[in-house]
């Protein structure tokens, strides 16, 4: 494994070449203590690869850009705009990486912190055996959702609407949805088929195809059905899951 801070820059080249499937980790904290805290916790882990530590957005941007890390942790009080901010720009860099962010006692930015991409959340009050453990949770494919805010985050499903309100990822397709959104305003075969410019055997099409999926027999049901999945879909997003058999939207 090897470690990265403001040098080292030929070594972590060779081994970026030939780490294979082995992780690459971002840590990224204007706290210097606590990067090093962070960074001697995460180097014990032998799956570790590439770990990488930065001071501010713009040098993690930079890293991230290059090693194209697994998992970048993010303390959500950096300054200069904040940790959150720069979960977006991260993901934009590096969209595959997984975002675990961490905080001293901020609920509020740790719920910002996964409305913006992360997937976990952690107190820097974590210690370094469990620190490392649930890295490699996040690495795995997990979400890290602390016990207290668990309760917030289902108050946030709850004000989903229950129309107008799409996953980026769903068991259905953009269209279906577009069409149970119609159905449940009482909108017949032919209706739909003038509102979405398309033949009424094309709805016809997607309507069977929307049933199955939702496991129902009936238009009724599965506006019913619709709306429960709705919730359920917001609230893996919300947690950072994986959706089973997502489809994009």
């Amino acid at each position: 494994m090897i470690g990265y801070e403001n040098g080292s820059q030929r070594l972590a080249d060779e081994l970026l070449a030939d780490d294979g499937e082995r992780l690459r980790v971002l840590i990224v904290d204007h706290d210097g203590l606590a990067r090093r805290m962070m960074r001697a916790a995460l180097s014990e882990i032998s799956q570790v690869a590439i770990l990488l530590t930065a001071g501010d957005g713009r040098e993690a941007l930079d890293l991230a850009r290059y090693y194209h890390p697994t998992v970048v942790v993010i303390d959500t009080a950096l300054p200069h705009g904040g940790g959150v901010e720069l979960i977006a720009r991260m993901l934009a860099v590096a969209p595959r990486a997984r975002i675990l962010t961490v905080s001293v006692d901020d609920p509020q930015a740790a719920i910002a912190g996964f409305r913006a991409g992360a997937v976990g959340h952690i107190g820097k009050d974590t210690e370094p055996e469990e620190l490392a453990r649930l890295v490699m949770r996040v690495a795995d494919g997990e979400a890290i959702v602390p016990p207290g805010l668990i309760k917030p985050l289902l108050e946030l499903v709850r004000e989903v609407p229950e129309a107008g309100w799409r996953p980026l990822h769903s068991r259905l397709t953009s269209r279906e949805w577009e069409i149970v959104e119609l159905l449940g305003e009482g909108a017949t075969t032919r209706q739909i088929a003038e509102r979405l410019v398309l033949s009424p055997t094309t709805i016809y099409s997607h309507v069977k195809s929307m049933l199955r999926k939702l496991g129902v027999h009936s238009r009724r049901e599965a506006i019913v059905a619709a709306r429960a999945l709705r919730k359920e879909e917001a609230t893996r997003t919300l947690r950072g899951e994986k959706h089973p058999q997502s489809i994009p939207a």
